[in-house]
């Protein structure tokens, strides 16, 4: 039977094999409305993914930068320490010069230490 009822009743048969609709037809997969939908799933899916990451970068630069906040007030601490301890030898430092330098006191000789009691 070749006749053009034939051939139409063919055509108006889902597409595959042995007349049965395709996967890609009865799944809906076919259309672009389906495509346009599993590309936005797996888009909000990536986001999702790169917003944990996110978030997992951000908790551990927080915990950095506590940790270099810690570092820079103790070294703050340190430098003060320091400071102190620069001016009270510059202060002796000063005191044995004007000593030397404006009294003309000297170092005794150990002959002329004189050991006084009291008795």
């Amino acid at each position: 039977m070749n006749t053009a009822a034939g051939t139409r009743r063919r055509q108006a048969r889902p597409s595959g094999a042995h007349g049965r609709p395709s996967p890609w037809t009865w799944s809906g997969l076919g259309q672009a409305s389906t495509w346009a939908l599993l590309v936005l799933l797996l888009a909000i899916f990536l986001t999702g993914l790169v917003m944990v990451d996110v978030t997992q970068q951000h908790r551990q630069m927080s915990r950095e930068l506590q940790d270099l906040r810690e570092r820079v007030y103790l070294q703050e601490e340190e430098r003060g320490r320091l400071l102190l301890e620069i001016s009270t030898f510059g202060l002796a430092d000063r005191i044995e010069r004007v000593a030397r330098e404006e009294l003309r006191m000297r170092v005794p000789e150990p002959e002329e230490i004189v050991v006084v009691r009291n008795d």
